[in-house]
């Protein structure tokens, strides 16, 4: 399969002295996971909950706030027609089934992948070796870990929620792509919110 890769492109185009006639074409929206739609993929639990405003100083329960955001990534998903994938609740469920031989899906060893910029494509030990064996259970290859959401201002008295996402090669034990989901800003704290961000991340998919 091949390698997913976050690129700028940019278009050169001569100048030239007439002006160019206008077109009524919609820009076109990059989703950079449609080939996945109709794939075996594993969307593992959502990771890390961090918080740089007062966004995310009101959530009273982080671990019920990230499972209620996991529904929520299902619910987006399962919407635009995504059958095939298994999803927090359900990774959740396999990891304690077989808990003798996985780690919790919840508590990865992902903390690495947090909020900066990977020098490296490999996936490190022994997030791999945990990525790989709860992947098996699926019979999948490729994974999504929601690594961490975080809440960071964005002007007086607004901020985002943003979700960082790496899709991981569980049989190469590669990353194969990396991208930051963003809310729409707002101004108060809302369960909305957390379905906002999910809506987002299925826009990586497929359209509405």
């Amino acid at each position: 399969m091949q390698s997913f890769v976050l690129a700028a492109c940019v278009a050169l185009g001569a100048a030239c002295a007439s002006k160019p006639p206008e077109t009524d074409a919609s820009p076109t929206v990059m989703r950079p996971l449609e080939r996945m739609a109709g794939q075996q993929i594993v969307v593992f639990p959502v990771q890390y909950l961090a918080s740089t405003d007062t966004l995310g100083q009101q959530i009273p329960n982080r671990a019920a706030y990230l499972a209620a955001l996991d529904d929520q990534i299902e619910a987006a998903m399962t919407a635009r027609g995504i059958k095939s994938w298994a999803f927090g609740r359900e990774v959740e469920r396999a990891s304690k089934l077989n808990s003798i031989l996985m780690t919790d899906a919840r508590s990865l060893s992902a903390e690495w992948l947090r909020g900066r910029t990977l020098p490296e494509t490999s996936v490190r030990d022994p997030l791999a070796q945990q990525v790989r064996g709860l992947v098996g259970l699926k019979g999948s290859r490729y994974a999504l870990l929601p690594v961490e959401l975080r809440f960071q201002n964005r002007g007086p008295g607004t901020g985002v929620a943003i979700l960082r996402v790496v899709m991981i090669d569980s049989r190469m034990a590669l990353i194969k792509w990396i991208g930051e989901v963003e809310s729409d800003p707002t101004r108060t704290f809302s369960p909305a919110l957390a379905a906002n961000v999910a809506a987002h991340f299925a826009d990586l998919v497929l359209a509405p």
